[in-house]
């Protein structure tokens, strides 16, 4: 015989806490299930925040960006959706569903 449970409202908010807070750091989607902690200074430059992204968007970055090019547009306070490729597909993913993924093709 099963115990019953008298109180299940930790049952309830364990479901609101999943929900992750910020939006993505690349593209400002909500977050969905999977979330990548990404390092827009990487660790290999002496990097240590990390910042939500989207698995898709992690790739994109990887793609589309050396270590030394992240580090100068850190430096310089130049947003990643300055490069045309990023930014296209920034517009693409846009109306996306926040799990949504696909074969991303290599940049550089």
């Amino acid at each position: 015989m099963a115990r019953k449970i008298r109180d299940a409202s930790w049952l309830e908010n364990a479901a609101d806490e999943a929900e992750p807070a910020e939006p993505c750091w690349l593209c400002g989607r909500p977050l969905g299930k999977t979330v990548d902690r990404f390092h827009p200074i990487p660790k290999s430059r002496g990097g240590r925040d990390t910042v939500p992204v989207h698995p898709i968007c992690r790739e994109t970055i990887d793609a589309n960006f050396s270590a030394s090019e992240l580090v100068r547009h850190a430096e310089g306070g130049i947003a990643l959706t300055d490069n045309e490729t990023v930014a296209r597909f920034v517009k693409w993913v846009a109306n996306k569903p926040a799990d949504f993924h696909s074969a991303t093709k290599a940049g550089r």
